[in-house]
């Protein structure tokens, strides 16, 4: 080839690319955000971000800190947490007693196994599921009140860790969520959302997570290499990347509708206990995310422009904890087996109301009951109920048993703060309280939960789009955050929200 027409056709192609990768950042006609990027940090806290802040780069946490809207003192409205329900509170606006996401599994009412928050429970031979989905999310959400604004106009996707949090964030009626494989290390979608794009198809084959962790050096090893490798400070990168390349291949923030996407980090300790040190490694992470969110929003101001994108950074508000060993100082100790309290508390209700199986399943510190056969004996579920708390009461390191029924007639802040974290869809009947020191075990998952946990405060940030910096220390909760998003993009809050936007 004529080396003259070569160089033309690059310069062709080149300028064709550029056309492609043009910067939007004239103002929307409306004045409202052309693109919305909501970040959430799974159990980052303001203990840790304080310690570590100091050591972060001017592009990332301090950027948000020092030029957004800063409500310092962020929480959760409800308890327990894990990812999933706190993934979901955000983006529905409200907690699990309205949007039936207590947790990221729970017991089968219909196949009485251990499911899935994901999982169709009307799908009685796989309840797990093979395509998870959002459809035990019993609320609307941010994404899906901008797709109805817009009559499907907009453009949303939601990207994680996990596939809860992907799920939840992108709504009923997104355009895709995206999370990392446990077995495979690529980026998988569902079929419950439209086809996987050719531009994801392309990012897995370029720059897939088993590259990255094949040298010979890898800390990632195993079986479990690529779930070690997502409970680590090198997801975050990952994440960015491809929030990025979501934002140029779908041309997110190019148009009068308001976009959205959806982003979850990580900053929790590594998922593989053993020989670490777990303050460095928690050094790490930081260090990582905040590389991570800093070039994410200069990845996007770059294309959009500041004033015509919305960052919104929160939290999920917990904090996984490894599990200490107080025996070895002496310290009041013990374990309770959810296990054999079932089979324990089945055998005394049989004693009393005759033999039959009452205890259906059990599930971290919940206990479910069998209410058809409670029914078929013709005896009343708030009875047979109190004659349960009456009994585990009684046991080793059980503090307290609270029943569905007294946890809806809540008084103090606690039993709010659980009754506001159950759905009387799938919850147990019987939520077990444990003495300070104590951990609940279920041999049969090999699992361990701790004594008890607190939800943890957290920054809840608002930046770019004209907003004006300042710091407030009130305390606020995160279920006002897709309120406060609503009135700033002008859609209608989520349909199970009960609060009213921030300040």
């Amino acid at each position: 080839m004529n080396k003259y027409l070569y160089v033309l056709i690059l310069a062709m192609l080149a300028s064709v690319e550029a056309e492609a990768q043009q910067v939007v950042k004239e103002p929307s006609q409306s004045g409202k955000p052309r693109l919305v990027v909501n970040i959430v940090v799974d159990q980052l806290c303001n203990d840790d971000l304080d310690e570590y802040l100091s050591l972060c780069g001017n592009d990332g946490f301090k950027k948000l800190l020092s030029l957004g809207k800063v409500y310092k003192n962020g929480k959760m409205p409800f308890l327990p947490l894990d990812c999933a329900s706190a993934t979901a509170a955000i983006s529905s606006g409200s907690y699990p007693f309205y949007n039936g996401i207590p947790s990221s599994e729970w017991i089968s009412r219909k196949t009485t196994l251990l499911m899935s928050c994901t999982a169709d429970q009307k799908s009685l031979l796989t309840p797990r599921g093979n395509s998870p989905s959002p459809v035990n999310l019993l609320s609307s959400t941010l994404s899906d009140e901008l797709k109805v604004s817009t009559e499907k106009r907009a453009k949303v996707y939601g990207i994680a860790v996990d596939s809860e949090a992907a799920i939840f964030l992108a709504g009923h009626c997104g355009d895709g969520a995206y999370w990392l494989d446990n077995e495979s290390g690529r980026w998988l979608s569902s079929e419950y959302y439209s086809q996987e794009p050719s531009w994801l198809q392309n990012y897995n084959a370029t720059v897939p997570a088993a590259k990255k962790i094949k040298n010979g050096k890898s800390q990632f090893t195993g079986n479990s290499r690529f779930l070690d490798y997502k409970r680590s400070a090198f997801v975050n990168g990952d994440i960015t990347n491809l929030a990025l390349e979501c934002v140029s291949s779908a041309l997110l923030g190019t148009d009068d509708d308001t976009d959205l996407l959806s982003i979850q980090y990580y900053a929790g300790q590594p998922y593989k206990e053993g020989k670490i040190d777990l303050l460095q490694s928690l050094r790490d992470t930081y260090l990582q995310l905040d590389n991570a969110i800093g070039k994410l929003l200069s990845g996007i101001e770059s294309r959009v422009g500041r004033n015509n994108v919305l960052f919104v950074l929160s939290s999920t508000g917990y904090k996984e904890e490894q599990h200490t060993d107080y025996s070895a100082y002496n310290v009041p100790c013990g374990t309770v087996y959810i296990n054999r309290t079932a089979n324990l508390l089945n055998m005394y209700l049989s004693a009393i109301y005759g033999q039959a199986h009452y205890v259906e399943g059990y599930h971290s510190n919940q206990i479910y009951l069998d209410r058809k056969a409670i029914e078929r004996r013709k005896l009343r579920l708030t009875d047979v109920l109190e004659r349960c708390k009456e009994i585990l009461i009684m046991s080793d390191g059980i503090s307290d048993a609270k029943t569905i029924f007294s946890l809806m007639n809540a008084n103090d802040e606690n039993s709010k703060m659980m009754r506001n974290g159950m759905s009387t869809d799938v919850s147990g009947d019987i939520i077990i309280e444990t003495f300070p020191g104590w951990k609940i075990v279920n041999e049969n998952l090999s699992r361990t939960y701790p004594a008890k946990q607190y939800g943890l405060s957290f920054p809840i940030i608002f930046y770019g789009a004209g907003i004006e910096k300042e710091t407030l220390l009130e305390e606020v909760t995160a279920d006002r955050i897709a309120p406060t998003i609503s009135k700033s993009i002008r859609i209608r809050a989520p349909n199970a929200c009960k609060t009213t936007s921030l300040k």
